[in-house]
């Protein structure tokens, strides 16, 4: 899995070509009508010619963790119970289409993708055996991921359906119901911020 950009900014929105996608965040625009993704936010995993691969972080799904204990850890059923004890993170609904199972947490030792924000993805099976069994502060699994076609997303950027954000541990790592909004006041910020001495009086309002 190749390594995710730290950063994306607003200001690149209106020229989808000079945009690297991959490791941006999505928000979900105020003014989207596709119903599927209303208030969502996504992380791009892979963008390139052919299309984008996205998973969709703020789907909660309540699951038994141990069938997926007993698919991670096929043949080692004691060491499979045990993991079912530990504390297991969100499962979360990624897309509607099917792929492997994907972790996004905060483990820079068990990356195998990631930014220098402290946002991590694994995808092969001995490395989630590992994040199972270590249970790192933040862990969450993600199951079906979400795809555009050739430069289908990119002209939803251009058409305001999305907005981009870039993928911190603040957003990325939000309790599901408030990440949406999270993520759109981080945009909004950022947006200010722009603005000649607008960025330093919304730093100051912030500590009264």
């Amino acid at each position: 899995m190749n390594r995710l950009p730290s950063d994306q900014t607003p200001e690149n929105q209106g020229n989808s070509e000079k945009v690297l996608l991959t490791g941006s965040l999505l928000a979900a625009s105020p003014w989207a009508r596709e119903p599927n993704f209303r208030n969502s936010v996504c992380l791009i995993v892979e963008h390139g010619e052919e299309g984008t691969v996205g998973v969709v972080l703020n789907r909660p799904m309540e699951l038994d963790p141990k069938p997926l204990m007993s698919f991670l850890f096929e043949g080692q059923e004691q060491v499979a119970m045990a993991s079912t004890d530990a504390p297991m993170a969100h499962f979360n609904f990624g897309g509607p289409n099917n792929g492997p199972i994907l972790a996004i947490h905060s483990e820079s030792a068990l990356a195998e993708g990631g930014n220098n924000h402290g946002v991590y993805l694994s995808a092969q099976l001995p490395t989630l055996r590992q994040l199972a069994q270590n249970s790192p502060e933040h862990l969450r699994w993600f199951i079906g991921h979400a795809a555009w076609a050739k430069s289908q997303l990119e002209q939803q950027i251009v058409d305001h359906h999305w907005l981009l954000v870039p993928a911190v541990p603040e957003i990325v790592f939000e309790k599901e119901e408030s990440m949406w909004k999270r993520a759109i006041e981080f945009y909004g910020d950022s947006v200010l911020s722009e603005f000649p001495g607008v960025g330093k009086h919304a730093q100051r309002a912030a500590y009264n």
